[in-house]
Protein backbone atom coordinates (compact mmCIF):
# COMPACT_ATOMS: atom_id res chain seq x y z
CA UNK A 1 0.00 0.00 0.00
CA UNK A 2 1.40 3.32 -0.50
CA UNK A 3 1.41 6.03 1.53
CA UNK A 4 -0.86 7.95 -0.99
CA UNK A 5 -3.88 6.42 -0.63
CA UNK A 6 -5.01 7.98 2.71
CA UNK A 7 -6.07 11.16 0.54
CA UNK A 8 -8.84 8.72 -0.61
CA UNK A 9 -9.56 5.91 1.85
CA UNK A 10 -12.04 6.06 4.36
CA UNK A 11 -13.85 3.82 6.88
CA UNK A 12 -16.34 1.89 4.90
CA UNK A 13 -18.95 1.88 7.03
CA UNK A 14 -18.94 5.79 7.67
CA UNK A 15 -17.20 7.22 4.88
CA UNK A 16 -16.95 10.71 6.85
CA UNK A 17 -14.23 9.25 9.08
CA UNK A 18 -11.44 10.48 6.97
CA UNK A 19 -8.70 11.13 7.06
CA UNK A 20 -7.92 8.05 8.35
CA UNK A 21 -4.08 7.57 10.46
CA UNK A 22 -1.70 5.74 10.02
CA UNK A 23 1.21 3.66 11.93
CA UNK A 24 3.66 2.25 9.46
CA UNK A 25 4.95 -0.70 11.11
CA UNK A 26 7.18 -2.08 8.21
CA UNK A 27 7.86 -0.37 4.88
CA UNK A 28 10.69 -0.13 2.02
CA UNK A 29 11.19 2.12 -0.64
CA UNK A 30 10.28 0.88 -4.30
CA UNK A 31 11.48 1.74 -7.92
CA UNK A 32 8.77 2.85 -9.70
CA UNK A 33 8.73 1.91 -13.53
CA UNK A 34 6.48 4.79 -14.67
CA UNK A 35 6.70 7.92 -13.24
CA UNK A 36 3.25 9.53 -11.79
CA UNK A 37 1.09 11.84 -13.22
CA UNK A 38 0.24 15.08 -10.82
CA UNK A 39 -3.45 16.14 -10.28
CA UNK A 40 -4.13 18.67 -13.14
CA UNK A 41 -5.53 21.20 -10.41
CA UNK A 42 -2.82 21.20 -7.80
CA UNK A 43 0.33 19.68 -9.39
CA UNK A 44 0.54 17.07 -6.71
CA UNK A 45 0.31 13.99 -6.74
CA UNK A 46 -2.19 13.49 -3.90
CA UNK A 47 -5.45 15.52 -4.23
CA UNK A 48 -7.39 16.35 -0.75
CA UNK A 49 -4.44 15.18 1.70
CA UNK A 50 -1.13 14.80 2.21
CA UNK A 51 -0.42 12.13 4.83
CA UNK A 52 3.35 12.52 5.48
CA UNK A 53 2.41 15.94 6.54
CA UNK A 54 -0.73 15.49 7.78
CA UNK A 55 -2.70 18.64 6.14
CA UNK A 56 -5.34 19.08 3.56
CA UNK A 57 -4.81 20.44 0.33
CA UNK A 58 -7.74 21.83 -0.15
CA UNK A 59 -10.27 24.19 1.50
CA UNK A 60 -13.45 23.03 3.53
CA UNK A 61 -12.78 19.27 3.32
CA UNK A 62 -15.60 16.99 2.33
CA UNK A 63 -18.20 20.01 2.42
CA UNK A 64 -20.40 21.58 -0.82
CA UNK A 65 -17.96 24.34 -1.35
CA UNK A 66 -14.57 22.32 -1.41
CA UNK A 67 -11.84 23.84 -3.35
CA UNK A 68 -8.28 23.46 -3.82
CA UNK A 69 -5.81 25.80 -2.20
CA UNK A 70 -4.28 28.13 -4.36
CA UNK A 71 -0.52 27.06 -5.48
CA UNK A 72 1.08 29.22 -2.79
CA UNK A 73 -0.34 27.58 0.24
CA UNK A 74 -0.07 24.38 -1.45
CA UNK A 75 3.86 25.54 -1.75
CA UNK A 76 3.92 25.80 1.80
CA UNK A 77 2.87 22.85 2.35
CA UNK A 78 4.69 20.08 0.54
CA UNK A 79 6.80 20.00 -3.13
CA UNK A 80 6.28 17.64 -5.76
CA UNK A 81 9.83 16.49 -4.84
CA UNK A 82 8.02 15.50 -1.80
CA UNK A 83 5.73 13.90 -3.22
CA UNK A 84 7.85 11.90 -5.50
CA UNK A 85 9.65 10.44 -2.02
CA UNK A 86 6.27 9.55 -0.30
CA UNK A 87 5.57 7.78 -3.98
CA UNK A 88 8.82 5.23 -3.87
CA UNK A 89 7.40 4.41 -0.16
CA UNK A 90 5.93 1.11 -0.03
CA UNK A 91 4.03 0.23 3.17
CA UNK A 92 4.30 -3.86 4.20
CA UNK A 93 2.88 -3.63 7.55
CA UNK A 94 0.51 -1.00 9.08
CA UNK A 95 -2.13 0.08 11.30
CA UNK A 96 -4.97 2.20 9.99
CA UNK A 97 -7.31 3.86 12.58
CA UNK A 98 -9.59 6.49 13.02
CA UNK A 99 -9.73 8.39 16.70
CA UNK A 100 -13.58 8.05 18.56
CA UNK A 101 -13.05 9.30 21.56
CA UNK A 102 -9.87 9.46 24.29
CA UNK A 103 -9.67 5.74 24.61
CA UNK A 104 -11.51 4.58 21.64
CA UNK A 105 -10.03 4.14 17.77
CA UNK A 106 -11.89 2.69 14.89
CA UNK A 107 -8.95 0.39 13.08
CA UNK A 108 -8.07 -1.55 9.70
CA UNK A 109 -4.51 -3.56 9.30
CA UNK A 110 -2.24 -3.27 6.26
CA UNK A 111 -0.73 -6.85 6.18
CA UNK A 112 1.67 -7.63 3.68
CA UNK A 113 1.31 -4.44 1.60
CA UNK A 114 -2.91 -4.72 1.37
CA UNK A 115 -5.21 -2.96 3.43
CA UNK A 116 -7.79 -4.78 5.06
CA UNK A 117 -10.77 -2.49 5.13
CA UNK A 118 -13.82 -4.98 5.62
CA UNK A 119 -16.87 -4.16 7.84
CA UNK A 120 -16.96 -5.76 10.95
CA UNK A 121 -19.11 -8.79 9.79
CA UNK A 122 -16.98 -9.84 7.22
CA UNK A 123 -13.49 -9.00 8.76
CA UNK A 124 -10.83 -12.08 9.73
CA UNK A 125 -10.69 -12.57 14.00
CA UNK A 126 -8.05 -15.27 12.78
CA UNK A 127 -6.27 -12.34 10.21
CA UNK A 128 -6.11 -10.02 12.72
CA UNK A 129 -4.76 -11.71 15.94
CA UNK A 130 -1.94 -12.86 13.77
CA UNK A 131 -1.35 -9.72 13.10
CA UNK A 132 -2.03 -8.11 16.46
CA UNK A 133 0.74 -11.17 17.65
CA UNK A 134 3.10 -9.97 15.20
CA UNK A 135 3.41 -6.40 16.72
CA UNK A 136 2.51 -6.54 20.56
CA UNK A 137 3.88 -3.68 21.77
CA UNK A 138 2.67 -1.17 19.26
CA UNK A 139 -0.79 -2.37 19.32
CA UNK A 140 -0.66 -1.69 22.97
CA UNK A 141 0.92 1.47 22.00
CA UNK A 142 -2.49 2.66 20.18
CA UNK A 143 -4.74 0.66 22.95
CA UNK A 144 -6.06 -1.32 20.21
CA UNK A 145 -8.17 -4.52 21.02
CA UNK A 146 -9.64 -7.53 18.59
CA UNK A 147 -12.83 -6.64 16.75
CA UNK A 148 -15.26 -9.11 18.05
Amino acid sequence: MQLRLLDVLADPDKPERWPLQLKVLKSETRTRSVDPIPHKESGLLCRFYCARKSKYLVENPLQEDERVKSKDELEKIVSFDECLTCWKEEIIDGVLYFTLTDSSKRYFIVDREIAVMYPDELRDPKQEKAFFDRYPDIIQELNLSLIK
